[in-house]
C-alpha cells in the first residue's frame, strides 16, 4: 500500500532539502589567501587586490545565508577583487544578532581568517534567522572558556560598536548591502541589496575607468547608482 506524505512531512522535508543545498553550496572547496593582518575587517580573497567588497550584513539575515557563498565564489574567480566581513546588527534582529557578531569575532581572534568565515558557515547553517538566534551559544571550536572570556570582554562589544558606527556615518542600514572601494584611488560605490555578478563587475570597471581619475573620491560615492 502506498502511503501519504503528509503536509508537515512535506514541510519537514522540505526544510532539510533547503539546509543541505546550502551546506552544499558552503562546503564547495574554496582558496582562502592568508592576509597580512590577522583581525577585523576580516579579508576573503587576495589581501593584495585594488579592489575591497564590503559587505554589510549580519547572521540573522535570511538573504544575506543565500547571497554570502555566492559572492565568495565569484570572489574566487576575480583576483583582483576581496572581500571585507564588517557584521552590521539591525535593531528587529537584536540581541540574537549582536550576540552572534561577537561570537565570529571570538573565533577569528585565535584562529585568524579561516576560523571566523569558518564559524560564519556554521552559524549561518544552525540559525532561525530573523531575530531567533541560535538554540545555543555553541561552536564547531567547542566553546572552551576562553571562548567564553572573549564573549564577555569588552573587545568585541568596541569592535562591534566601532563597525555600526562606520556603517552609520555611510547611511547603511540594511543588510546585505556592498561598498565597494577603489583601493589605490579610495573611490567608493555603495551597492544596495543582492547584485548579480555581471553587475558588480561593471560596477569595478566603473571605479577603474580613466576618466574618474580624477575626480574626488566623494564625488563617486555620490554617484546615482
Amino acid at each position: 500500500m502506498r502511503k501519504r506524505i503528509t503536509a508537515q512531512n512535506l514541510k519537514w522535508t522540505c526544510g532539510w532539502l533547503a539546509v543541505a543545498g546550502l551546506a552544499l553550496c558552503w562546503w564547495l572547496p574554496l582558496p582562502l589567501h592568508p592576509a597580512a593582518d590577522s583581525g577585523p575587517p576580516w579579508i576573503y580573497g587576495n589581501p593584495e587586490a585594488r579592489f575591497t567588497v564590503t559587505l554589510y550584513t549580519n547572521l540573522e539575515c535570511p538573504h544575506c545565508r543565500f547571497y554570502l557563498p555566492q559572492l565568495q565564489r565569484w570572489i574566487v574567480t576575480n583576483d583582483h577583487v576581496n572581500l571585507a566581513w564588517p557584521d552590521l546588527p539591525l535593531p528587529q534582529n537584536e540581541p540574537a544578532s549582536s550576540r552572534e557578531a561577537r561570537l565570529l569575532e571570538c573565533v577569528g581572534q585565535p584562529e585568524g581568517p579561516e576560523g571566523l568565515w569558518g564559524a560564519g558557515v556554521w552559524v549561518y547553517l544552525h540559525s532561525q534567522s530573523n531575530g531567533q538566534g541560535l538554540a545555543t551559544v555553541s561552536t564547531s571550536s567547542g566553546g572552551t572558556p576562553g571562548l567564553q572570556r572573549c564573549l564577555a570582554g569588552e573587545e568585541v562589544a568596541q569592535t562591534a560598536a566601532r563597525q555600526n558606527t562606520e556603517a552609520s556615518q555611510n547611511g547603511l542600514n540594511a543588510t546585505p548591502t556592498l561598498r565597494l572601494i577603489d583601493n589605490h584611488t579610495q573611490h567608493t560605490v555603495i551597492l544596495e541589496s543582492p547584485i548579480e555578478p555581471d553587475a558588480l563587475l561593471s560596477a569595478v570597471d566603473l571605479l577603474s575607468a580613466p576618466e574618474l581619475s580624477e575626480m574626488p573620491a566623494d564625488m563617486i560615492s555620490d554617484m546615482p547608482r
